[in-house]
């Protein structure tokens, strides 16, 4: 049976089962980290996320098997995300499918959920391991929302903050992030911090202050996502950014920007400046930004940003100097600062 994700997220944290498989699949990522967000905040020390670009099969195995740390009454939660790649591993020998099965088939005081990073087609749903392991558990779609949806959970998150946006003005937020939950989300904080007291946004604010994704909002994204430490956002961001056309280079000089300004602010306030004329001196006096700014210095001493201008020096000289694979090149740089 397929259930949509937003009915089940309801029904699933009204009354946790046990020990059950669940595969989740969809075009809208954002709603799936949003549930699973959620989940790990419900079972905390017994959330395991494992990567199946980084997890073997007798891994995997073992972690079902194993009893959830504090062994809770609501049991444990084990995520697999990019579980297609895990299914690579597999292969297609009888023996080894026939091991995932029944691995899968006895989770051991927990709740599993598999995760495929896209949507699934019908053939693909008849087709072997997928077919067996969807016996085991029940199918959770993430589709696209309808745009009336989407407008509807916009106007209540700015109703929510005190502030008034006719129909034009949240049509037009929603047509520049091309319907997408995530970059909508990131816009629409940003607009109400830019309002403040104000309480009403018009359509010339928000094509001043909003970054259509067609024209580099994913690239503030990305920085976003790395200054705060969210590997799985950066990755999936950079990947974007890649398949559109963006050169690395204008990346990386972004977030070099960025990553400067940090390190001085912090230098500035460990010499006693205050922290308000330090981000006016660093030109920083929106008050989104400015915000961001205060966010990125918790996430970010002073070694972390030794280490990511250093990175960003190194995987310059490798592309220019060198001439590496620009992309390999972003690609390392990520993961060697998220770790």
């Amino acid at each position: 049976m397929e259930h949509s994700i937003i009915q089940f997220q309801k029904d699933f944290f009204k009354d946790p089962p046990f020990g059950r498989v669940f595969i989740l699949h969809g075009d809208e990522d954002y709603l799936i980290r949003s549930f699973l967000n959620k989940l790990k905040e419900t079972y905390g020390e017994d959330y395991t996320l494992l990567w199946g670009s980084e997890t073997s099969p007798e891994e995997l195995y073992e972690s079902v098997s194993e009893g959830s740390l504090f062994g809770g009454a609501k049991g444990g939660a084990l995520v697999v995300r990019e579980f297609e790649e895990l299914l690579k591993k597999v292969g297609r020998k009888k023996s080894a499918r026939e091991a995932l099965i029944r691995a899968l088939s006895r989770p051991k005081k927990k709740n599993v959920f598999l995760v495929f990073e896209r949507k699934l087609q019908k053939g693909e749903l008849s087709q072997e391991p997928i077919k067996s392991v969807l016996k085991l558990g029940e199918l959770i779609s993430a589709n696209k929302l309808p745009q009336s949806r989407v407008r509807q959970l916009v106007k209540k998150k700015l109703t929510e903050a005190g502030i008034s946006a006719d129909n034009e003005v949240i049509n037009y937020l929603i047509e520049s992030q091309g319907g997408e939950l995530s970059a909508i989300r990131s816009e629409v904080e940003k607009l109400i911090h830019y309002a403040g007291e104000k309480g009403k946004l018009t359509l010339e604010e928000v094509k001043r202050v909003v970054f259509p994704l067609s024209e580099g909002g994913n690239v503030f994204e990305f920085v976003d996502a790395v200054l705060l430490g969210d590997k799985e956002r950066a990755l999936r961001t950079l990947e974007n950014l890649l398949r559109e056309g963006y050169h690395p280079l204008q990346i990386q000089k972004l977030l070099s920007s960025y990553a400067i300004k940090l390190y001085l602010l912090r230098k500035f306030l460990s010499e006693g400046k205050d922290k308000e004329k330090a981000l006016s001196s660093l030109g920083i006096r929106h008050s989104f930004t400015k915000m961001k700014f205060k966010q990125y210095l918790d996430k970010n001493d002073q070694e972390r940003l030794k280490k990511l201008l250093s990175e960003l020096w190194r995987a310059d000289v490798a592309q220019k100097l060198y001439f590496q694979d620009p992309q390999k090149t972003i690609r390392e740089l990520t993961l060697s600062l998220l770790g």
